[in-house]
């Protein structure tokens, strides 16, 4: 796929739909399969068709998106925060894993909308080499150069270069196994923390029971005996005079 800053208007605008529809599919998608108190999705049925067309558009936004300059190492110009590995296109792999809260879902629309602006950002470029006649004779200069190398890999007669080092491809894949494991380790410190975090409420709430069991206890001993022995009726006085039964 030709990059971004080889491109004509027409082609650009395209990307830029396709990008745009896509985006579009993916807020659904988030939208709709939001669980409830219940942790039932808000709708499953519109979060499965989002999904769907998200599978089938994919593969033709990763290479959009590695078109616009967006899918090298963590460390490339495309990085706008240095705290934070923006700017992967392997994010766009992990749609279906991302979950409210955790931060891949604005990663995800991070990186999409980054590559509509490198998009946006080229379109009187390619507004201008749409009208450049040099433009399209470098690239048949460019198409008849590649000829001759296609015609003999084609009859198995040209050497394919053996690889002496790793491609961006295998690199991208590393970087991206070695992001999975940093963001892995931090959720399992947050978790970490958040169980302690419990567990130290719990043990407050129990030193808190305990303590006002204490203070009741105390109470009721020192009331206990202050407490006076129920009184009694005198017993009645003997009188000297009789009475006639």
């Amino acid at each position: 796929m030709k990059p971004h800053d080889r491109l004509t208007i027409v082609r650009n605008l395209h990307r830029t739909r396709e990008l745009r529809l896509f985006r579009e599919q993916v807020e659904t998608y988030f939208e709709r399969s939001e669980r409830d108190v219940n942790d039932v999705p808000m709708d499953w049925e519109g979060a499965q068709a989002a999904r769907s067309r998200i599978n089938q558009m994919l593969p033709r936004v990763i290479e959009i998106v590695r078109a616009a300059g967006l899918g090298g190492s963590a460390g490339s110009v495309a990085t706008t925060d240095p705290g934070v590995t923006l700017g992967r296109v392997e994010v766009l792999q992990r749609i279906f894993s991302a979950r409210h809260g955790d931060g891949l879902d604005q990663e995800i629309l991070d990186v999409l909308d980054m590559a509509l602006g490198v998009y946006e950002g080229g379109r009187y470029m390619a507004l201008g080499r749409t009208i450049n006649p040099l433009h399209y004779a470098a690239t048949a200069l460019a198409f008849l150069a590649r000829v001759p190398r296609r015609v003999l890999a084609a009859l198995g007669l040209r050497r394919s270069p053996r690889a002496s080092r790793l491609g961006e491809a295998e690199l991208a894949r590393l970087e991206s196994v070695a992001a999975r494991l940093a963001e892995a380790e931090e959720l399992i410190d947050t978790r970490l923390a958040a169980v302690l975090d419990r567990q130290a409420l719990r043990h407050a709430e129990f030193t808190r029971e305990l303590a006002e069991l204490a203070e009741r206890l105390d109470f009721a001993e020192r009331m206990l005996p202050r407490q006076e022995s129920p009184k009694r009726l005198d017993a009645p006085q003997v009188s000297d005079i009789s009475t006639p039964v």
